[in-house]
């Protein structure tokens, strides 16, 4: 079942009843997120995040591939108040795929909670070489905007000055959601320079100090380059 006709803040917010209601009935939950930008992934992904949170759930950013056997990492700790968040699933086939096919009956007697963010081509491949676990779905809800930029611009700004995070876990997703977003960007301006003093911010918070030291390098040089003088202070 698709759905793409109502407002994306609808679409929110049907996705994360999906999951509470899941979580109330202690039923399992496969939904798919098909999306074509990372900005609009990174926004809906935190508004889901601050409804789960709301009902006591704890939101877990799973990266395919790196955890190719998808069903044993969410059976392999207390899936009951988790909702896991699986990104990156190109990069974990074919394997992610067999594991989820033959393993998929794991998924159901778990009660897993997931959402598997997926491109056009990745949900293609899933309904064809899985089959049987596509089958388990319920529901694929879209999330095919292409952000405008003046519209979304003051959330995107929210999201690339926001360094406060309460794990480790949450620190590497938002770097990784920075990173991705930094490379979408057509051109270096006043965003770019944010996520990339961000960006270091974060990777100093990790100990990567040389990264740390090589983002804040780069935002002193979109600094200067927009003339952005207070930005130049705050990388000096």
């Amino acid at each position: 079942m698709t759905e793409i006709i109502d407002p994306i803040e609808a679409r929110v917010s049907r996705l994360g009843n999906y999951l509470i209601r899941a979580h109330k009935y202690n039923k399992a939950s496969i939904l798919f997120a098909l999306y074509l930008s990372e900005y609009v992934r990174a926004d809906v992904e935190k508004e889901i995040r601050q409804l789960l949170n709301e009902q006591g759930l704890k939101a877990l950013s799973v990266d395919a591939g790196e955890y190719k056997d998808l069903p044993s990492f969410f059976s392999s700790g207390s899936a009951e108040r988790t909702v896991f968040f699986v990104h990156n699933l190109e990069k974990g086939f074919p394997e992610a795929l067999r594991y989820l096919n033959f393993k998929r009956e794991e998924i159901i007697d778990h009660r897993v909670k997931a959402v598997f963010w997926v491109t056009d081509k990745e949900l293609t491949r899933i309904g064809n070489e899985a089959p049987d676990f596509f089958a388990f779905r319920n529901r694929v809800v879209e999330f095919i905007e292409v952000p405008m930029a003046e519209e979304r611009r003051p959330a995107l700004v929210e999201f690339a000055l926001e360094t406060e995070y309460r794990s480790l876990d949450e620190i590497k997703h938002s770097i990784e959601l920075k990173e991705t977003l930094l490379s979408e960007l057509s051109k270096a301006d006043e965003i770019s320079g944010y996520l990339l003093n961000s960006l270091g911010i974060l990777y100093n918070q990790i100990g990567s100090y040389k990264k740390a030291i090589e983002y804040h390098e780069k935002a002193l040089v979109i600094a200067k380059e927009i003339g952005d003088r207070r930005g130049e202070g705050a990388d000096l």
